[in-house]
């Protein structure tokens, strides 16, 4: 008996509570041989270039490389964190393709807003993601030594701003204005949202409607089911661009 009791005891110790802190790596088959954290996000970051975000699983990514989903877990950890990681990757794409700054904020902010929508554009399933959702927009979680490339946009369209001699509350709200309308703008593209795409949808509801009880609906019909993004992209740009500057008529 005490033999048994002593075994017991030994057994408890082995499995017992772990340490914290990143669990033991699964024992898999070979297929994980070069798997790494950078490998994974990279491959997260990939599928979100066409499906959303807010869909891509560990057992979604398991599958890709053939290994059991705790392996993702250990190399990667939460789903927060590879999601953080995945939008990182586009915000440095976003800060990689910034424009050099001309000294004119107005055009810097043009350029800006370009590259962003094209960057966006590339990875629709984060665009739509941060279109919906209030984590990582601004801030990621990077470990010690990495760029936060949230950040880094955030403090380079900032910093035109400054230069520009806008006040900090004309950039402030320069800023928020400039992104959501970004944002709204290649999300409404991606899904198909512009009335170009639906012109004879469009004018097919409204031929057989009383012309002068829907008098505004008939007068622009045409011009609206022929909008297209490109034309009121530059056109809401221009319109974003005027208001910063009467927040703060002086700046340069």
């Amino acid at each position: 008996m005490n033999s048994d009791t002593s075994k017991l005891g030994s057994d408890a110790t082995k499995t017992g509570t772990r340490p914290r802190g990143r669990p033991r790596k699964p024992n898999v088959h070979a297929a994980s041989d070069g798997l790494s954290r950078d490998v994974i996000i990279a491959k997260a970051a990939q599928l979100a270039q066409s499906e959303p975000l807010a869909e891509l699983s560990m057992v979604r990514l398991a599958r890709e490389f053939g290994v059991v989903p705790g392996l993702i877990h250990y190399y990667v950890g939460s789903r927060d964190e590879l999601l953080s990681g995945v939008i990182n990757i586009y915000f440095k794409d976003r800060v990689d393709n910034m424009p050099k700054p001309t000294g004119d904020w107005r055009e810097d902010i043009r350029e800006i807003a370009r590259t962003s929508m094209r960057t966006m554009m590339k990875y629709g399933g984060v665009a739509q993601y941060i279109a919906t959702h209030n984590r990582f927009r601004l801030f990621q979680r990077v470990a010690k030594g990495e760029t936060d490339y949230g950040l880094e946009l955030f403090n380079c369209v900032a910093e035109i701003f400054y230069k520009g001699g806008l006040s900090a509350k004309a950039a402030a709200i320069g800023y928020h204005l400039l992104t959501q309308f970004v944002v709204s703008s290649t999300v409404s593209e991606i899904s198909g949202l512009s009335p170009g795409q639906h012109k004879k949808f469009i004018l097919t509801q409204l031929s057989d409607l009383d012309e002068a009880q829907y008098r505004g609906a008939n007068y622009i019909a045409d011009e609206f089911s022929s909008l297209q993004f490109s034309e009121t992209f530059e056109l809401g740009l221009e319109m974003l661009i005027e208001g910063i500057s009467k927040l703060n008529p002086l700046a340069t």
